[in-house]
């Protein structure tokens, strides 16, 4: 199989911490980059013609269009102020 390069830009603590996050699952920076990259071309379907969510994502949709025909009752928690609940999801 023929091989391409690639080159990328990092800050240097991205850098540091790539090699040191790296070689504690032991792995080289390029084992792990190449890694990312197969977990993102198989779970990133944007190229395939049937796209398939995860079962919570699908769960998630079903109940909200269920709840917006008034097929079951409505289970949202009325938000009166987004910077409340930003807080809430940063804090949990």
């Amino acid at each position: 199989m023929s091989t391409s390069k690639i080159e990328i830009s990092l800050e240097d603590q991205e850098k540091r911490d790539l090699e040191k996050n790296a070689k504690a699952i032991g792995l080289s920076v390029s084992e792990a980059i190449k890694m990312m990259i197969t977990q993102f071309n198989n779970s990133y379907p944007i190229n395939r013609d049937v796209m398939v969510l995860p079962y919570e994502i699908e769960k998630s949709m079903l109940i909200a269009k269920a709840e917006e025909f008034g097929l079951i009752e409505d289970s949202s928690e009325e938000i009166d102020d987004i910077n409340t609940l930003k807080h809430r999801w940063l804090n949990n």
